[in-house]
This record gives structure tokens, sequence and C-alpha cells, in this order.
């Protein structure tokens, strides 16, 4: 009996992945021919960009699940403003490839941008990273301080910290892919999902809506996505109190995926920064609050230029 109830168990998920699996083969059947802005190749994949503007470099990194089009308002916004802005769609997103064989863990998207950087000619910049992005955009600071401005961190996720440790076992393949593909494709799933991400349902209008579900279409999207999650176990800590670039952390004051307590972590870990939080905004602040978020974002990038730092500079 007790081997029976054993073999039920074990087979009760398999429903589910079943359906998952379907939920993403009757989903995903865009291929990537017409892309909307740039490409470039790197490492052998595809990297999909905007680039418009004339002025100091900014550059905008999207979070899990995102990709360049979550920076609409703020794009524009600084390109008015006098910066070049360059917005990435990372590898296995939007509508860069879903390059699965490439390394797609933080520390591997960030040398997928400095060759992008080298690319298109740009030496130095500041980078403003949402969610994921943030994580990336710190592992940017800390491996190439060069290349760096300054950083704001958006709803931030930390470096070695994107997984709890009681977590960590439900992220065997089957399972990430049954989670992902219901949040990309069931439509139940990705309400709640979506909905969790804003303080007011309003924010979700039918363009931003539009936004975020069309590259999810595109064939091959849940497995990058799983790609992604499980990279994430590779994650490596960063020493923060290394980071000497001024920072800005921004942060929703009712966000729910990633509360309060990693901003103040931040803010205590790195030795340049400051914190603003956003009064009636979750984890999509430059959406749901645009006018003050962008207000904190000009005010720090038009400060006076801090001087280059180099790998020595940080170890000294």
């Amino acid at each position: 009996m007790n081997g029976r109830r054993w073999l039920l168990a074990a087979l009760c998920p398999l429903p589910l992945w079943v359906f998952a699996r379907l939920l993403s083969w009757a989903n995903e059947r865009r291929e990537l021919h017409e892309r909307p802005y740039r490409t470039v190749m790197v490492e052998g994949a595809s990297v999909h960009y905007r680039d418009e503007g004339r002025g100091p470099t900014v550059v905008l990194i999207h979070g899990m699940g995102g990709s360049l089009d979550n920076f609409r308002p703020t794009f524009q916004l600084l390109v008015e403003a006098g910066f070049r802005v360059l917005a990435v769609d990372l590898l296995g997103f939007g509508y860069s490839d879903r390059a699965l064989w490439a390394d797609l863990s933080p520390q591997g998207h960030a040398r997928t941008i400095v060759a992008l950087l080298d690319e298109v000619g740009v030496g130095r910049a500041s980078f403003i990273g949402h969610s994921l992005g943030g994580a990336i955009a710190l592992h940017l600071a800390y491996r190439y301080p060069e290349r760096v401005e300054r950083l704001v961190l958006v709803s931030s996720a930390v470096p070695g910290r994107l997984i709890p440790g009681l977590l960590r076992p439900i992220w065997w393949d089957p399972v990430l892919e049954v989670i992902v593909s219901f949040c990309l494709h069931f439509w139940p799933a990705r309400e709640m999902l979506w909905r969790g991400g804003v303080y007011d349902a309003a924010t979700l209008t039918p363009e931003l809506r539009e936004a975020m579900r069309r590259p999810s279409l595109i064939r091959g999207t849940t497995r990058a996505v799983v790609a992604t999650g499980k990279a994430l176990l590779r994650e490596a800590p960063l020493v923060l109190r290394e980071i000497r670039h001024p920072v800005l952390i921004l942060w929703g004051a009712e966000d729910r995926w990633l509360d309060l307590r990693s901003a103040y972590y931040l803010l205590s870990s790195l030795p340049n920064a400051r914190l603003r939080v956003i009064p009636r905004a979750r984890h999509m602040v430059l959406e749901e609050r645009p006018e003050e978020a962008h207000a904190e974002i000009l005010a720090f990038l038009t400060q006076e230029p801090t001087p280059t730092l180099r790998r020595s500079d940080l170890l000294s």
C-alpha cells in the first residue's frame, strides 16, 4: 500500500507538467524574424537593443521576464533630458535570442552587456537596473568598475540572495517549467502575478499588458526563463562594500516581490548609496509612479561626474 501511495504521489505532478508543456507549445509559436530595434551578435547570440539620443550614456537593464519595453517612459524622458540611452533585451528575453547555451547568470549577463557596449562604442555609462537587472548592474560595477559611472537600483535583487535556501529544492526542471509556463501563459496565474506587481491595478493598461505579453509568445521563452532560473543557483555573492560608485536605491513602499528589507540591506552594504522610497507603489515603480521616480533619477544622474574608477581602486 505504501508503495502505491508513493507511486501516486510521484505521478500527481505529471498532468501539470504535461499541461504546462501544452501551454508553452500552444502559445510560443513566433519566430525571431523581425525585431523592433537593432541587433548585434555577441558570442554567437543576437542581442536586441534600442539606442537613441546624444550625451552621457545611460543603460537600462530589465528584470526577470521583462524586456526593454518596460522602460518606454523612462527611455523617452532620458533622451529628452540630453542622454544617450541604450536599453537592452537580456539573452532569453524580449527580442534577443533564446540562447540556452549562454551563461544566463547575472554575471554572464553583465559580461554580455560589456561586449554590447564595446560593439556600439560606449566606454563608460550609468546603469539603471530593475529587479534582476539591478543585480546585473551590481555585477557590472563590481567586475567592470571602470565602465560604470553611477547605478540606479530599482526594486533590485541582491546578488547571491535571489533564491532563498529553503526554496532551492523546487528549482528542479519539471517543477520550474510548470511554474514558468503557468505564469507566462495561463491567464489566471499571469493575472495574479501582474496584479501583485502594482499597487493600483489601473497601472496595467492594455498597452502595458500587450508590451509584457508579446515577447513571451516567442518560441523557446519558457525554456529560456527556466534556464535563467537555474543559473541563479550559481549566482556568486558580491562584497558590496567594495562598490564605491554613487548608487541610488529606488523602491516601492508596498513592494511584495522584493520588500524593503532588501532595500535596507543594500543601503547598509553599499558605501556610497542613498535610498528613496516611493509611496503607494509596488515592484513596478517606474510604470506606477513615473513622476516621482523619474524626478529622483534625473536629479541623481545630473550631479557632478565622479572620477574614473579602476579595479585597483576597489582593492586598495
